[in-house]
């Protein structure tokens, strides 16, 4: 189909199918200069789990960035076809507070409502939703071959709820990161690993790392956070909270290739969320095992939430997997008491989130307590879903269940307001969500945990851990270590050298 034959706002998808039963991420590094391609990214599944993990995608060459940080927004062309679209698109922001567009830029403010509003007013108002919500849906597929076949792929930070909450502020911002970042990508390539083929291929030379030995440092002290985690205890006895994930980072010094970093945590952490992100503030890579929230675009409209909480190692015994030991450790996971009271607030709250978006009647939880079992790990997961009401779309979904309980603590909006407090730094996209989002209103997202972003010749990791009243500060300073571990190891192998942490 010539070019000249598009219709303003229309996708036209072409596609060209082929069987492949290799490496995705092989592909990536070919097409991708080995990550180093600027606005590149790579979703990447690595367990074939139905329905959460058939298909690895990425892509290279987005027309369109859409970002914004606090009161401020912009739309970026990033090439001719972007020019068009942003010429399309350039009458739709009359909702902002201020706009200015140009040929290659819409940029505008709009600032938070601060008023107190019922929970249906408030997924109504005017926010930087509406910003994502003006490029996601403007362009109409002619055909819809698979999903997703093009959108907006990116991050959405942790901060981003400042957008909708009268939060503290924070308290030192180190990464300068976007409250949001998502590029519209009109070609990408998709790997159904169910079906073993790929689709769109490409070639670029791939080039080796450099290695150099790892220093460490940390934003919070083990003294600072076992401080923290004490005080935060004496909210949770004074009822403020019932549970809080405190969280800290620590700062690697490294010169590797970010891909490599990627290559070495996907093989290490292999997860159905694993992802790497060439973005306007660095390089954001991770391999995140829980999905953040999932929308169907269809007429079903389904919305869906799979909280995960609980985690025993695979029973391997002499690198292969032992039944007996398997069993032995599934079952120590479904009696654990204090998993399980964890697991169910986070049910309770999933069932929260999907009821203010969904129809009465609609919202139930598929198969609760279940053990989901991966490459290394098994977990407890359940499914909270619901069928969304006519008149939002997945953006209403995603403001609705903001952000989710595992990086927060219970109540949401009163631990988010605590950690400003405590937290030494700004968290950034650590604990926010990566995925997409098409023009047919397609959702698809992983939180943005077990991960790293890479910035300035440094990788910033961060963890947190999830505090109740018979917490141990010590305990959960070393599952913010156990949680880093792995990212840290990758950096490290990446690297060729050993880690060797500073005094603080």
């Amino acid at each position: 189909m010539s070019q000249e034959n598009f219709e303003a706002g229309r996708i036209y998808p072409l596609t060209k199918t082929a069987d492949f039963s290799g490496d995705a991420f092989y592909f990536f590094a070919a097409i991708s200069d080995y990550g180093r391609k600027r606005n590149c990214i790579f979703l990447e599944s690595a367990d074939v789990i139905r329905k959460y993990g058939e298909k690895s995608i990425g892509a290279t060459e987005p027309c369109l960035k859409v970002r914004g940080r606090k009161e401020l927004f912009e739309i970026i062309a990033l090439n001719e076809l972007g020019e068009r679209f942003l010429a399309f698109i350039k009458d739709d922001f009359g909702f902002a507070d201020s706009v200015k567009c140009s040929k290659k830029i819409i940029s505008g403010r709009l600032k938070p409502v601060r008023r107190i509003v019922s929970e249906d007013e408030r997924l109504e108002l005017k926010t930087h939703a509406d910003v994502l919500r003006a490029v996601a849906f403007k362009f109409k597929p002619t055909e819809k071959p698979f999903v997703p076949y093009a959108g907006l792929f990116g991050v959405i930070s942790y901060d981003f709820i400042d957008q909708f909450e009268d939060l503290p502020a924070s308290r030192k911002d180190v990464l300068n990161e976007p409250d949001y970042e998502l590029n519209f990508y009109d070609n990408l390539f998709l790997f159904d690993h169910k079906r073993k083929t790929v689709t769109f291929v490409a070639n670029i030379l791939v080039k080796k790392a450099v290695k150099r030995k790892l220093r460490l440092s940390t934003d919070t002290s083990k003294k600072e956070f076992v401080k923290i985690v004490k005080e935060l205890k004496v909210h949770i006895l004074q009822g403020d909270v019932f549970q809080i994930v405190p969280s800290r980072t620590i700062a690697v010094e490294f010169s590797a290739e970010p891909l490599d970093v990627y290559k070495k945590l996907r093989n290490l952490n292999p997860s159905p969320y694993m992802f790497y992100f060439n973005n306007s503030a660095g390089i954001l890579l991770g391999s995140s095992p829980e999905m953040f929230l999932k929308v169907e675009g269809n007429e079903a409209k389904k919305v869906e939430i799979r909280p995960i909480a609980g985690t025993k190692p695979r029973g391997f015994k002499d690198g292969i997997i032992d039944p007996d030991l398997d069993s032995r450790f599934e079952a120590e996971l479904k009696l654990d008491e204090k998993e399980l009271a964890e697991h169910t607030m986070l049910i309770d709250l999933a069932r929260n989130d999907v009821a203010r978006v969904s129809v009465p009647g609609t919202r139930h939880c598929d198969k609760p307590y279940l053990i989901e079992k991966y490459s290394h790990v098994q977990h407890l997961v359940s499914n909270v879903s619901g069928v969304m009401r006519n008149e939002l779309d997945a953006l209403h979904a995603y403001l609705a269940s903001m952000n989710m309980g595992t990086l927060t603590g219970a109540p949401k909006v009163e631990a988010m307001k605590l950690l400003r407090l405590k937290e030494k730094t700004k968290r950034g996209f650590y604990g926010g969500s990566i995925g997409y989002l098409t023009p047919s209103g397609d959702f698809d997202s992983a939180i943005v945990i077990r991960s790293m972003s890479i910035k300035g010749g440094k990788a910033f990791v961060r963890a947190g851990a999830g505090i109740v009243f018979d917490s141990v500060p010590e305990k959960e300073f070393e599952e913010t270590e156990g949680k880093a571990r792995a990212a840290i190891m990758a950096l490290e192998l990446a690297s060729g050298g050993k880690s060797g942490e500073e005094n603080d």
